[in-house]
C-alpha cells in the first residue's frame, strides 16, 4: 500500500478504500480481510467492519462465507441516493459480546437489499452510546442530503431525536417489538406462532411446559423489557387455550447465552421440577437446555420437548434438530422499506404507521410428535 492513514474516522476510511485501495484489485478479485486491512491501515477491527458493512450495502464489496470479501462488479447505475441506519452501538453487530446481534444485523442487510433495487445507499452512523437527545439529531442532520433513517432497534429514548428529524422533513422507520407512536415501524406478530407451538405440544401429550425467558412478573412491563413480555403473555394465552396449565415453579428469568439457558435447566432438575417440554425465547437458550437436558440423561424430544424463537442458522444442525419460531428477517426489512418508500412519496401524510409481520411456528424433530399438517 502507498499510503497508511492513522486515526482517521471510518468515513475518511472508506473514501482512501474507494480511491486507492479497491482500484488496484480487478472485479472479483479478493481483497483483504476486514483484519488484514485494519492493521495495514492502523486502525480497530471495528471501525474496519462498519467501513466492509457500508461498501458490502452499496454493492461495492460482496462476502462469500468462509473464503473472503470481493470487490464487485458494478455496471454503470442511476446515482445512488442516501438512506442513514442508527445503532446505537457497534457491539449491537458482535455476535460474541450480543446474543441477539442477528436481530440487528439481519435488519440491516435485507434492508440493505430492498433499498439498492431503488438505487438507494445504505449508511449506518454509530453513537457507541445509549443516550439519545434532539442535540444528537443536528449530528445526523449535517451529515447532508439524507432524506430517511431506518433504526434498526427502535427503543423509547430516541423518541425526542425522531421528532426532531421528523420536524427537519426526515423519514424516520425502525423495528419495535409493537406499534411504535413516534415512528414509522414494522414488528414480529408472534400471536399465532405461539399458538401453534404450544397446541402441538399438547398435542403431542406434553402438560407441564417450561419457559425461559429474560423477564420476571414482578419486573415492570415496560419497553425495554418488551420483547420477553410480549412472549410471556402470548406464552399464557396460548397455554389457556390448549387447557394447559400455568405452572409458576417452572417459569425461569434466563438471559440470552446458551449457557443462561443451560444453567436455567439444570436447576430445574435439581429441584426436581416436573416437566415434559421447555419453551426458550431465544434459539440459544434452546441450546443450552438440550446440552443440560443431555448431560442429565434425558433425551429430547422422548423425554423432554425443546423449542425455541428465532430460527438461527444452528438450528437445522442441532442434534436433535430445533424446533422454532421462524422470524423473516428478509420480510421484515422490507416492509420497513416499503413503509418508508411510501412515506417518501407521500410526504404529506400525517401520523405514523406500523405494519405487523407475522411468523409461523417450524416444527422440527426437538418438539417431538409428528410435523403439523399443512393447511
Amino acid at each position: 500500500m502507498n499510503s497508511r492513514p492513522h486515526n482517521l474516522k471510518s468515513e475518511q476510511l472508506e473514501n482512501h478504500l474507494l480511491r486507492e485501495i479497491l482500484p488496484q484489485y480487478r472485479p472479483g478479485e479478493r481483497i483483504p480481510s476486514e483484519v488484514e486491512m485494519a492493521r495495514q491501515l492502523g486502525t480497530s477491527r471495528t471501525t474496519m467492519h462498519k467501513v466492509y458493512f457500508n461498501l458490502i450495502s452499496r454493492g461495492l464489496l460482496y462476502r462469500q462465507s468462509g473464503i473472503g470479501t470481493f470487490r464487485a462488479d458494478r455496471a454503470e447505475e442511476p446515482a445512488l441516493r442516501m438512506i442513514t441506519a442508527v445503532m446505537p452501538s457497534l457491539h449491537l453487530l458482535n455476535a460474541s459480546q450480543t446474543p441477539n446481534w442477528f436481530n440487528h444485523q439481519y435488519t440491516l442487510e435485507h434492508f440493505a437489499d430492498a433499498a439498492r433495487e431503488d438505487h438507494f445507499m445504505l449508511n449506518v452512523s454509530f453513537f457507541d452510546h445509549d443516550r439519545y437527545s434532539v442535540d444528537e439529531a443536528e449530528r445526523l442532520l449535517n451529515r447532508g442530503d439524507v432524506p430517511a433513517f431506518l433504526f434498526p432497534a427502535l427503543v423509547p429514548e430516541l423518541e425526542p431525536l425522531i421528532k426532531r428529524l421528523r420536524a427537519a422533513g426526515k423519514v424516520c422507520v425502525g423495528r419495535y417489538f409493537k406499534p411504535a407512536g413516534f415512528c414509522d415501524s414494522a414488528w414480529f406478530d408472534i400471536e399465532n406462532a405461539m399458538e401453534q407451538a404450544v397446541a402441538h405440544l399438547a398435542n403431542s401429550g406434553r402438560r407441564r411446559i417450561a419457559l425461559l425467558d429474560e423477564w420476571r412478573p414482578e419486573l415492570p412491563e415496560i419497553p425495554h423489557y418488551g420483547y420477553p413480555v410480549d412472549r410471556y403473555h402470548a406464552f399464557r394465552r396460548a397455554l389457556e387455550k390448549a387447557e394447559l396449565p400455568f405452572v409458576s415453579e417452572l417459569y425461569r428469568f434466563c438471559l440470552g447465552s446458551g449457557a443462561d439457558g443451560e444453567w436455567a435447566v439444570r436447576r430445574m432438575l435439581e429441584e426436581k421440577q416436573n416437566f415434559d417440554a421447555v419453551f426458550c425465547g431465544t434459539d440459544r437458550r434452546a441450546f443450552g437446555a438440550i446440552a443440560a437436558l443431555r448431560k442429565a440423561g434425558l433425551r429430547v424430544p422422548e423425554d423432554v420437548a425443546v423449542v425455541g424463537v428465532n430460527n438461527e442458522s444452528g438450528s437445522v444442525g442441532c442434534d436433535p434438530p430445533l424446533a422454532t419460531i421462524d422470524c423473516p428477517f428478509d420480510r421484515l426489512a422490507r416492509m420497513l422499506y416499503e413503509l418508508m418508500r411510501d412515506r417518501l412519496n407521500a410526504p404529506e401524510r400525517s401520523g405514523t404507521e406500523s405494519r405487523a409481520c407475522t411468523v409461523s411456528f417450524l416444527w422440527r424433530e426437538s418438539a417431538g410428535g409428528a410435523p403439523p399438517a399443512i393447511v
